[in-house]
């Protein structure tokens, strides 16, 4: 069983647990914690965009942060340049939550600026739960849902005002992830089996992709070099995560690579 497959299945467990405690249906009724959604579509509509991802650990660079303080780093994102934020909430192997995410709102929905939960979704319970919290996006990975989940998951997540990122990694997922309407298609240079990045996978599957559909390169991106090359090659926005979280001077690179992503 690779990585991502024990990902899911131990998602799948958290996910009946959950339901245990607070049905979906309860869920369904519940008010959300903020109202107003800070769409990823309306900054990308008007320049390129750095999305910082702040992660405690990961499988491909191991502890990263253990003692990251979400909403410190969100105030230090925003003010170094960022222009959304990333929050990682899987907890077996990523050691983030959702009280991660709840904290980093506190900051951004002051200052406006969209926050995407980063997690693993498998059932449509986890897209209300995001709404709930109150993510103004989320993230769909085409790899991990079957054809009939991935539109039905996406048209829920539309109807509840949440912009979606829809993930792939190679051509076939492409053509998958088109069978919806999509508006953001986040290509990620990382393979899932690997984990090792490779950013000419961004540069061959961004030419195939339909004009009117942003497209963000994620992983694998260390500096202002491969910023611009990205760009270059049709990226509309960057997911900058480990980069950032190892740097010794996180300002600088966000501002580094903020200022080449124009």
């Amino acid at each position: 069983m690779g990585i991502l497959e024990e990902i899911v299945k131990k998602k799948k467990d958290h996910v009946r647990l959950k339901k245990q405690s607070l049905s979906l249906e309860k869920i369904m009724q519940l008010d959300p914690k903020y109202f107003e959604i800070n769409n990823l579509e309306s900054i990308l509509g008007e320049k390129n965009i750095l999305i910082s991802e702040m992660k405690r650990k990961s499988p491909s660079g191991g502890i990263l942060d253990k003692d990251l303080i979400p909403s410190n780093q969100a105030d230090l994102y925003i003010k170094s340049g960022s222009d959304a934020i990333s929050v990682l909430t899987e907890k077996d192997y990523f050691s983030g939550s959702n009280q991660d995410l709840s904290e980093v709102l506190k900051i951004s929905k002051q200052k406006k600026i969209p926050v995407l939960q980063k997690d693993f979704i498998i059932d449509e319970y986890q897209i209300y739960e995001a709404k709930q919290i109150g993510a103004d996006s989320i993230l769909l990975i085409i790899r991990i849902l079957s054809d009939e989940n991935y539109i039905k998951f996406y048209n829920l997540a539309e109807s509840l005002g949440l912009s979606v990122i829809v993930e792939i990694h190679n051509e076939e997922e492409l053509d998958l992830a088109l069978k919806a309407d999509i508006n953001i298609l986040g290509i990620n240079n990382r393979n899932l089996d690997t984990l090792s990045t490779n950013l000419e996978t961004f540069e061959t599957l961004s030419s195939m992709v339909p004009k009117g559909i942003y497209k963000i390169a994620e992983s694998g991106i260390r500096n202002s070099e491969d910023a611009t090359r990205m760009i270059n090659s049709g990226a509309n926005g960057l997911l900058v995560g480990e980069s950032i979280i190892k740097s010794k001077n996180i300002q600088e690179i966000i501002s580094d690579i903020a200022s080449k992503n124009v």
